[in-house]
């Protein structure tokens, strides 16, 4: 009775198995369907200066006695220019790299002697990331590579002169008053720098050189209880309330800032103050259709090839093989449904690493059905050889997966675009693996040997040592 009830709680085991590889299945299925579909370019040009540079009255920042810019709701509008951010784990899908959607990719270099401070680049990343939010390009990405270059990946636009034309010029910042009119331009600014406070904030000192610091005294003077307008290129940084006359050219923007949006401010003024252009030393692009018969293509050749895997996998290892293909299955499911969490973008290196993953997932079951077929060559029982199997299989399992992990990890950490993407599915499809291998196939295999199927022969074929 009691070997019954075994049995039966090992058959309800796998069912439950079964349904949960069929749940999880079903969505990644969903989510592989979404791949995309919320990714479209947007090519809408902004609305006049005027209507941008419009602000809510409740919106208001002072200047204080001491000659500092203080902003006390201000923040609201540049709060409002920042990219919506995202969570994981929220309803995230996959977007289409370049290479699969169609798009532009730049790299710009700055044209000056001599290297550009890390300061200097990132006001530069910062003043293209809001020159092509402007122009609708929202789905745009902009990213350093190394120390001198900016690489720029513009989805669903064809042409990268245009896309040069639109956002390689100097960025353009201005002071302007109530009336719009230019107080001080981006050639009168020193520097801006965020800076913490005795009294535990985070300020924005902005330094101007000696005709910036003669205008904006006269304007002070004269202006007191009045608006001022920080724009870069059409896109409002920030604004603020004179409240005092300030004569040495030196200022801070204070208010409800955190490390993170001081630096954005600071940096969207130096980008408008850069003492360098940007120049375009690479540029390439990729039709949509392109892409998507490239996407269509690797898709279909890494369906037909997983199908071919578990055919393989169940003539060659039988009960073993069943075992390899849910755990296989599901090692895809989880795949999906990790990259969709985390918003990951796929291309076709991404794809590549995909599938190089599939195959150290099967290598895995084939290193552990190999040594559970030396125990049952041996003459042990099916339980005691699938246990020697997986303990004897571990070490050069988990050896072989952490080199590959390893160099996975340097691929990250010191590559860019897509082979950011291929280590990150490589890398990602490694440790999914390890787990279907070593977990969920024991699992399985535990549950076939507790429904009494003893038979060696239905596990694998065996060959009896002499």
């Amino acid at each position: 009775m009691k070997g019954r009830n075994a049995k039966l709680k090992s058959i309800f085991s796998f069912i439950l198995m079964l349904a949960i590889v069929a749940g999880v299945s079903y969505a990644a299925y969903d989510a592989a369907m979404n791949v995309g579909k919320n990714q479209k370019a947007k090519v809408e040009k902004t609305e006049e200066k005027a209507e941008t540079a419009e602000a809510p009255e409740s919106e208001t920042s002072e200047i204080t006695t001491d000659g500092a810019l203080e902003t006390e709701e201000g923040q609201a509008a540049e709060d409002a220019a920042k990219p919506e951010e995202k969570k994981p784990f929220t309803g995230n899908t996959i977007k289409l790299g370049l290479d699969l959607q169609g798009g532009v990719n730049i790299v710009y270099q700055p044209k000056l002697e001599g290297k550009p401070t890390a300061e200097d680049m990132s006001a530069a990343r910062t003043m293209i990331q809001r020159r092509l939010d402007a122009r609708g390009y929202t789905e745009a990405e902009v990213t350093l590579e190394g120390t001198e270059r900016i690489r720029v990946d513009i989805p669903g636009v064809e042409d990268p002169q245009k896309a040069i034309e639109e956002i390689g010029a100097a960025g353009m910042l201005r002071f302007l008053d109530e009336t719009f009119q230019e107080v001080v331009t981006g050639k009168n600014i020193v520097k801006a720098t965020p800076q913490p406070t005795q009294a535990q904030e985070v300020v924005v000192s902005v330094e101007m050189d000696k005709e910036g610091t003669e205008l904006f005294s006269e304007f002070t003077k004269n202006n007191i209880g009045k608006p001022i307008y920080i724009m870069l290129d059409e896109s409002l940084l920030s604004f603020a309330t004179i409240q005092a006359h300030i004569i040495d050219g030196k200022g801070q923007i204070t208010g409800n800032f955190t490390p993170e949006s001081a630096k954005e401010l600071a940096d969207g003024i130096n980008a408008g103050a850069l003492p360098f252009t940007l120049e375009p030393i690479n540029s390439s692009g990729i039709g949509p259709k392109l892409g998507m018969d490239s996407l269509n293509t690797s898709l279909k050749a890494g369906f037909f090839g997983f199908i071919a895997i578990l055919i393989f996998m169940l003539i060659f290892y039988r009960l073993c093989g069943v075992a390899a293909d849910i755990a296989l299955t599901l090692y895809i499911a989880l795949v999906i449904l990790i990259l969709s969490a985390l918003g990951a973008t796929l291309t076709l290196p991404g794809i590549a690493g995909l599938l190089l993953s599939v195959g150290m997932a099967v290598d895995a079951n084939v290193i552990i059905f190999a040594r559970i077929r030396e125990e049952l060559a041996l003459g042990r029982s099916v339980r005691a050889a699938v246990d020697a199997g997986f303990s004897k299989a571990f070490s050069a399992i988990l050896d072989g997966n952490i080199t590959t992990l390893i160099a996975a990890a340097v691929l990250y950490i010191f590559g860019t675009g897509l082979i950011k993407s291929f280590a990150t599915t490589l890398g990602i499809g490694i440790l999914v693996s390890m787990f279907t291998a070593l977990v969920i196939t024991r699992v399985i295999l535990k549950s076939f040997v507790s429904m009494k199927i003893k038979n060696p022969a239905l596990y694998t074929a065996v060959k009896k040592a002499e």
